[in-house]
């Protein structure tokens, strides 16, 4: 029996970065990416997440080494450096999108928290709440990166609204409160790039949540608005209806049953996770698993295309 991979990926790179920024390797370097694609076109059966999806749920055969590709949120390096290498392998993708960031110039979270200790200049922080780690040490580049990782495990958990102030008060203890200059990496989509990458049937866009929030801690009013929000953003915006999504972080407790029916009630047909691992014939399209390549230091699955 023949197992189906995806590949998830959220970034690819060719900008430098400065101090911790991309520690994680959230946006993988290109020549990297260029590498793995290679490897994808020469060794594996490349296809559609649509078609891989159809087939599993159907309980078809699938060819050896069958892989989809993905990608998560919005930033415009998918357009810039991603996109030309899978268009030069020939290789299919699915670029699923946090439709409230497109077109401007707002950062997810976990990028504010990265930019704030990366270039903050104090040495230590303390913060005064009972919500995050009490007191973090700077000296080093592993302290900072080591504060990141400490402060966004709880925010991860948060509501928006005590994550919201939870960042405000990080921003005051780092002093870093701008973010009039960013690096490229966070760069968002335009909505013009956006449309660059919707080509069906090899290259679609699917949704993300309107604002990246965690679908199964919202209220049933919240979760039609992030998800319906977000599809009908996105179907304005490349002209067609959207049906393809992908759950905000995406692990076994960010989303569940209530998140799916609402998935389907909107039009949802294929909704990935984030959680590790392959497929087999009979899966369900709303409990797929993907391998996140390169982040925090994820391998790319060598094995599998052996």
């Amino acid at each position: 029996m023949n197992i189906a991979t995806i590949l998830l990926y959220h970034g690819v790179t060719s900008a430098p970065s400065a101090g911790i920024e991309n520690f994680s390797l959230k946006h993988l370097p290109r020549d990297t990416f260029e590498r793995q694609m290679e490897r994808v076109a020469d060794r594996a059966h490349p296809m559609s997440l649509r078609e891989m999806a159809g087939r599993l749920q159907a309980g078809d055969s699938l060819p050896p080494r069958s892989v989809a590709v993905t990608f998560d949120d919005s930033f415009a390096n998918v357009a810039t450096d991603a996109l030309p290498v899978l268009r030069r392998h020939r290789i299919p993708a699915t670029f699923f999108v946090t439709s409230g960031f497109v077109g401007t110039e707002r950062r997810f979270w976990v990028d504010k928290i990265e930019h704030m200790i990366n270039t903050t200049t104090r040495t230590e922080l303390r913060l005064e709440t009972d919500d995050l780690p009490d007191r973090l040490s700077l000296d080093s580049a592993e302290d900072r990166i080591a504060a990141v990782v400490a402060v966004k495990a709880p925010m991860k958990r948060m509501r928006p609204t005590q994550r919201e102030a939870a960042l405000s008060q990080l921003a005051v203890a780092t002093g870093v409160e701008s973010f009039d200059d960013p690096a490229p990496n966070y760069r968002n989509l335009t909505w013009d790039e956006l449309r660059r990458l919707d080509a069906p049937p090899d290259y679609e866009v699917g949704g993300h949540t309107v604002n990246h929030e965690i679908l199964s801690y919202l209220d049933d009013r919240d979760l039609d608005r992030e998800i319906g929000d977000c599809l009908a953003a996105l179907s304005r915006g490349i002209g067609r209806p959207v049906d393809l999504f992908s759950y905000p972080e995406g692990q076994a407790a960010h989303y569940d049953q209530r998140v799916i029916e609402r998935l389907k009630a909107h039009g949802v047909t294929i909704c990935p996770s984030a959680i590790d691992g392959v497929n087999l014939p009979g899966s369900d399209p709303f409990h797929l698993r993907r391998i996140m390549v390169g982040f925090m230091g994820r391998a790319f699955p060598e094995a599998l295309f052996a």
